[in-house]
């Protein structure tokens, strides 16, 4: 039988003889990324805000698959031309065809989207039009997509190619998740690659799998087909050819009902001079960031590096422009900054000190305020039973000043008439009195009761002990009575 008569077959017939293989096949990731073309974050945003929705579910009226030589191409060729490793075990046929009802309208609908981005790329580098499939095989267009290999975005690039074609990818930002600049650097890519090769099966093996890993597999088997060297391929990533054919196959039989997405995005460039975190906005402009996570992909973690432009909402650029300095001081005095180690009998306590109450305003944050009373955050937020950072216009805070001490509680400093009185050898009672007392004292932080006992003279710790009826375990700011001599 003929290469061609065999890839005629009809679907039906690839039905069956897929089944068995699709019961044995592993899990690919590119039929989980297909999986979740209509699920993952990034798509549904996108669709979203689009006035113009894909088709949840489409009334499928085709007939059986056929093949026809003159109508599926590649490259103005028979596919088998390109493409001549026809596996009777190719799944994906099959499984990307049953979905024909509820998943392929909207991946061809995000195809539609993005095509004249790739399109533009493919035609600059003189390369045929349908490797615009690419991205869809790959990630169906989730920018936060892996192969398990080291591939990652929308055209799971690898790290020394990313590189090598002018994307940075660092500890912040990874631009294989922009989807312009990823283009750029994917086809380039795809062009030095059919250039090393001048075969498409091999082009499309080296990009999915890496160049090493295929001369590795044609120097073992001593052959440069694909059929030959597939076995020995990374077995996350050796079935591409097979998946992208597949979704060939398809594109040409029907188009399934894709609509032109319109999101509307109301967005501007912002340039942040300062490394500038995520959590700051949450905190001070209490902002949702989820916008502009979507809008800016490319960043690693939820931080914007200094130097770096990115995309805000037009409202919430117009927030960060407005309280930019209050942003961070904020970053800077409280999510950045070690919370210093104070005295506890530094920060004054309802007992020891007098308040004022402050109403938070439009812009205030714990920094601000703190700042403001020459006072930590750490004792605003012990004051006023704060667990985090979160304040509300409106608010009330009690502000304690170590300015104003009540007059119960004065520094324990002796007067000097109020001094037990000096005695001498000869005096036989030299246990104090169990009735009267020469002060008060205020335990601070650091005091023992031998301490105490040494600022008072022929007093002892266990005249204290004993005058109060306490053991040795004091507390700060607890008062304990001095016996007279």
């Amino acid at each position: 039988m003929t290469k061609q008569a065999i890839f005629s077959f009809s679907i039906s017939l690839f039905f069956f003889i897929s089944l068995n293989a699709q019961q044995k096949t592993k899990e690919s990731i590119y039929k989980t990324e297909y999986e979740d073309v209509t699920r993952n974050s990034y798509n549904k945003i996108l669709i979203n805000l689009s006035k113009e929705q894909p088709p949840k579910h489409i009334n499928y009226k085709g007939i059986p698959i056929t093949t026809n030589d003159s109508t599926f191409k590649f490259n103005g060729k028979q596919i088998d031309e390109s493409f001549p490793t026809q596996f009777a075990e190719n799944h994906y046929l099959p499984y990307y065809f049953s979905s024909k009802s509820y998943k392929l309208p909207t991946a061809f609908s995000l195809l539609k989207y993005y095509q004249s981005i790739i399109d533009s790329n493919l035609a600059y580098n003189e390369l045929p039009k349908e490797l615009n499939l690419v991205p869809l095989v790959c990630s169906a267009f989730n920018p936060l997509s892996t192969n398990g290999i080291g591939g990652e975005g929308f055209w799971h690039l690898y790290y020394p190619q990313s590189i090598k074609y002018g994307l940075r990818v660092d500890e912040f930002v990874d631009e294989r998740r922009d989807f312009k600049k990823a283009t750029q650097a994917a086809t380039l890519y795809l062009k030095d690659l059919h250039k090393l090769y001048n075969n498409w099966e091999l082009t499309l093996a080296a990009y999915a799998c890496g160049v090493v890993n295929v001369n590795k597999a044609m120097l073992r088997t001593n052959q440069n087909n694909y059929n030959a060297i597939y076995p020995l391929l990374p077995s996350k990533t050796n079935d591409f050819v097979n998946a992208y054919v597949a979704m060939l196959f398809l594109s040409y039989y029907d188009d399934f009902e894709p609509v032109i997405l319109n999101p509307i995005i109301d967005a501007d460039t912002v340039y942040i001079t300062k490394k500038l975190e995520l959590k700051a906005l949450e905190d001070v402009l209490k902002a949702d960031v989820t916008m502009l996570e979507f809008l800016n992909p490319e960043l690693n973690k939820k931080i914007i590096p200094k130097n770096t432009i990115v995309k805000f909402s037009t409202k919430l650029k117009a927030q960060f422009l407005a309280q930019q300095k209050s942003i961070y001081l904020y970053q800077d005095s409280i999510l950045n900054q070690p919370k210093p180690k104070e005295k506890i009998d530094t920060i004054p306590t309802i007992e020891e000190g007098e308040y004022i109450v402050y109403k938070v305003k439009s812009g205030d944050v714990l920094g601000l305020i703190a700042e403001k009373h020459k006072i930590s955050v750490t004792q605003l937020q012990s004051w006023n039973n704060l667990s985090g950072t979160n304040i509300n216009i409106g608010q009330q805070l009690k502000i304690y000043s170590t300015e104003f001490k009540q007059e119960a509680a004065p520094d324990p400093i002796a007067e000097k008439d109020s001094l037990p009185k000096q005695t001498t050898p000869s005096q036989t009672d030299t246990r104090p009195s169990t009735s009267s007392y020469s002060e008060i004292y205020i335990v601070k932080s650091g005091d023992n009761l031998w301490i105490i006992a040494k600022k008072f003279s022929g007093i002892s710790a266990e005249d204290i002990m004993k005058f109060n009826n306490i053991d040795a375990n004091l507390k700060i700011g607890q008062e304990l009575k001095i016996p007279s001599k």
